[in-house]
């Protein structure tokens, strides 16, 4: 007699091929844990001393600014309301986005997007979501959706050309009319230079400064 395959088991066949096509979200080189994907030049790592040094990062801005944020958004979030939506681009562990959920629970959304699912999938304010999204890919947004799109630290992510003909296209495409882009980014610039410091800025492009850096820092 011939072996039937039950339909349960060519379910089961079909949905482990879909998972097995479904690409990995990280990778791991000498015992680090990177993100997956290729089109992005984001270099650090994304494991637990990623994680610290990114809480870190969030204090000491938070302590230097005296604010989370630097556009005039304060009334608007304060008095809120379930319209009122605020996207952070390049989240990471979340915690900015788990702060102004917090700071402002009158704003209906705050939706942070990482290219790996690093942030909170639970416990969270009830106003704060995330998503994977890759920005290179095009923000799985409509237009004219948020009133405040929040961006830092991803200067060394993208690409110049990357920069001008996808990100900042498509931070403008999903701000309301009339709403704000806020960008902070770290100047590579060394100020005070001592002699070693200026022989090294001046034997460095940007991109070498940038892989020297990330090279410190691992």
């Amino acid at each position: 007699m011939g072996k039937k395959i039950s339909k349960s088991s060519s379910n089961d066949n079909e949905n482990e091929l879909e998972r097995s096509n479904v690409p990995k979200p990280f990778k791991y080189v000498d015992g680090k844990r990177y993100h997956n994907v290729t089109s992005l030049r984001y270099h650090l790592p994304n494991d637990g001393d990623e994680f610290d040094r990114l809480q870190m990062q969030h204090y000491l801005s938070r302590y230097i600014w005296q604010s989370n944020f630097s556009a005039p958004v304060h009334e608007l979030l304060r008095n809120g309301g379930e319209d009122i939506r605020v996207l952070d681009v390049g989240c990471g562990p979340g915690t900015w986005i788990l702060e102004m959920s917090s700071d402002y629970p009158q704003t209906g959304m705050f939706h942070g997007i990482d290219i790996a699912p690093i942030f909170p999938d639970t416990i969270k304010p009830f106003n704060a979501t995330f998503s994977i999204q890759n920005a290179l890919e095009g923000l799985n947004f409509p237009d004219n959706h948020f009133d405040y799109v929040y961006m830092r630290f991803l200067t060394a992510a993208f690409s110049t050309e990357q920069w001008e003909t996808i990100v900042i296209p498509e931070l403008v495409r999903v701000t309301k009319n009339g709403g704000y882009i806020e960008i902070m980014e770290w100047d590579v610039k060394i100020y005070g230079q001592g002699p070693i410091a200026k022989r090294l800025m001046d034997s460095c492009n940007y991109q070498s400064f940038i892989y020297l850096f990330i090279y410190l820092m691992n």
